[in-house]
């Protein structure tokens, strides 16, 4: 057999691949003991928890005052909520519209009605409207 000289050559396949610099995974620098992870994260867990308990309060755990500024500032995820508003003079029921401490801006279906803050005795949810159903609704 004859023996051919060998010449380095890199496959065909890889001239047209770039030349990348070789990826550096470094080591652990730092170590903790299982106790004080342990005790961060029972400190950790207690306050998350009074910041969920703050957050996320059930709409009948509201006071009024919270209730009215929910609703007249509901997120953009929720639609329209149809409520009961309990006041000295009546119960009027409707969708909040604006709310700023002392006068609450409501649309009901005989139109739109200023009611002040100071008469409202208390607030029940009705439900959920559907996207233009306020047009399609029953006038009384």
């Amino acid at each position: 057999m004859e023996r051919r000289d060998m010449v380095e050559n890199e496959p065909l396949l890889y001239i047209v691949q770039p030349k990348l610099d070789r990826v550096v995974a470094y080591m652990q620098r730092t170590f903790q003991s299982r106790a004080a992870v342990g005790q961060r994260t029972r400190s950790e867990e207690l306050a998350e928890k009074n910041l969920d308990q703050q957050q996320e309060k059930q709409f009948q755990q509201m006071s009024l005052e919270e209730q009215l500024s929910f609703l007249a500032n509901l997120p953009a995820h929720l639609s329209n909520i149809k409520c009961k508003l309990i006041s000295t003079n009546g119960e009027r029921e409707g969708i909040i519209r604006q709310y700023d401490g002392m006068e609450i801006v409501m649309d009901t279906a005989f139109g739109e009605a200023v009611i002040p803050r100071k008469e409202v005795v208390s607030l029940a949810l009705i439900g959920l409207l559907e996207e233009g159903e306020e047009e399609r609704r029953d006038r009384y």
